[in-house]
């Protein structure tokens, strides 16, 4: 081992101990305990003393070293919060779940409840003229359930009596949809039908302006006509031409392949995509009648007398299915990190007081455009069974909702300058 010594202390034996001068020769056999080194430095040797070289080594080693000890400090500090993160958003994960599944049986009890009969004498209470189909609450509003959700989740229904059925659609409506996406121009509108008439029909001859297996073949990546009855929503675009006239429209708001409404919507079920699509429909009417559906229900076509044209009222009178249901829901259920729900009493009072500040202001922007939310499409089955899930759509997305932001006067005044919700790729 190496002694290190703060102040070099001279052996009792050495020549400088008895006055002998730095560099005089030493007697055959010994060694120098020091001597001077070329870049000034003094060497010692290894008897017992530590060299100035040796001491910067060393130095060199300890900072090394220290270096490397910190360096793995952070890492496994990184990794720890990290870590600590992942536990994090994976207990978010989980809650969040936890909250979604809570809310989809609630939703779907509250279906349930809805086919049951009101308490006897609750309907006395409110006049005959003034009572409200209850299915109606299906319309997509945010909805107050019998049993408590939570405050984390928010539901809306969407009856499917309010969107367009694709399989029970003839060619007379087919048309009509079209022109009101392209125009009246036989040019575009035959060859549209006739690949319609070629893809659900059961054999492989094609119309004059349509498309059979050799065309669908030849497209990347190729594939076959149904040659039947469409079977999902999204299918529909997979016919020649159809892609490029309904770009932009989202087809799961607008259609639906469920139930046994033909040809037409309940008005008070409606989505404005729905609407959007029927003519004589124009985007004031739209609002107007979304809006006025919530103070009182479309009973018959009289109703309308007062909100449309008579022009406008012969086009779509035909699409009105007013008592129109078909027992077929999505529940729609949107969710928000429960770490913003759970607020301090102090943030909460502060932001109740900003909310209403800024009430005004943000009662005139729509709402966000594309809401998603985790969907699921049901068929009730009775009252004393859950109802049977067809589909589930993890990343739906919701029909538009700027309606809610709306009353019966704004949409009367407002609706000149809006604008359509899907404006037509061929205008």
């Amino acid at each position: 081992m190496f002694n290190i010594f703060l102040s070099p202390k001279i052996p009792p034996n050495s020549p400088l101990s008895k006055g002998e001068k730095a560099g005089s020769p030493l007697p055959k056999g010994e060694t120098p305990p020091f001597r001077k080194g070329g870049q000034g430095g003094i060497f010692f040797n290894m008897a017992g003393f530590t060299t100035l070289p040796q001491r910067g080594a060393i130095l060199i080693i300890v900072l090394w070293f220290i270096v490397i000890v910190t360096v793995m400090v952070a890492a496994l500090a990184t990794e720890t919060r990290l870590s600590a993160k992942v536990v994090f958003y994976n207990k978010i994960g989980m809650q969040t779940w936890n909250d979604t599944l809570q809310a989809l049986h609630v939703a779907q009890m509250e279906l349930l409840i809805n086919r049951m009969p009101d308490p006897p004498g609750e309907e006395q209470e409110i006049p005959l003229g003034e009572r409200k189909n209850k299915k109606y609450r299906f319309d997509g509003r945010v909805l107050d359930l019998a049993y408590p959700i939570p405050d984390t989740v928010q539901i809306r229904i969407y009856e499917h009596a309010g969107k367009i059925n694709l399989q029970r659609l003839n060619k007379r409506q087919l048309r009509q949809i079209l022109e009101k996406r392209i125009g009246d121009d036989p040019e575009k509108l035959d060859p549209l039908l006739d690949a319609w008439r070629d893809w659900i029909d059961s054999d492989d001859l094609k119309h004059v302006n349509g498309a059979e297996k050799d065309y669908y073949e030849k497209l990347e990546p190729p594939y076959e006509p149904r040659n039947s009855r469409l079977e999902t929503v999204e299918e529909f675009l997979f016919i020649k031409g159809f892609a490029e006239v309904f770009e932009g429209v989202e087809m799961d708001t607008a259609f639906t392949m469920y139930g046994n409404v033909s040809g037409g919507v309940n008005p008070n079920l409606a989505t404005r995509e729905a609407l959007m699509l029927i003519p004589g429909l124009d985007e004031g009417l739209i609002n107007t009648i979304l809006t006025k559906r919530r103070e009182k229900e479309f009973k018959s076509y009289s109703d309308f007398n007062e909100l449309a044209e008579p022009e406008q009222l012969a086009k779509f009178r035909s699409w009105m299915r007013l008592s129109a249901t078909s027992n077929f829901y999505t529940i729609a259920i949107q969710v928000k990190p429960p770490e913003e729900i759970d607020k301090s009493e102090t943030e909460e009072e502060a932001a109740n007081t900003e909310a209403l500040d800024e009430q005004e202001e943000t009662a005139s922007q729509p709402p966000e455009e594309n809401q998603r939310a985790y969907m699921i499409t049901v068929q009730p089955k009775g009252t004393n069974q859950f109802p049977r899930i067809l589909m589930v759509n993890p990343y739906g997305v919701l029909p538009d909702t700027r309606h809610e932001l709306m009353s019966s006067d704004e949409d009367e005044n407002g609706n000149d300058e809006a604008q359509s919700t899907f404006p037509s790729p061929f205008k």
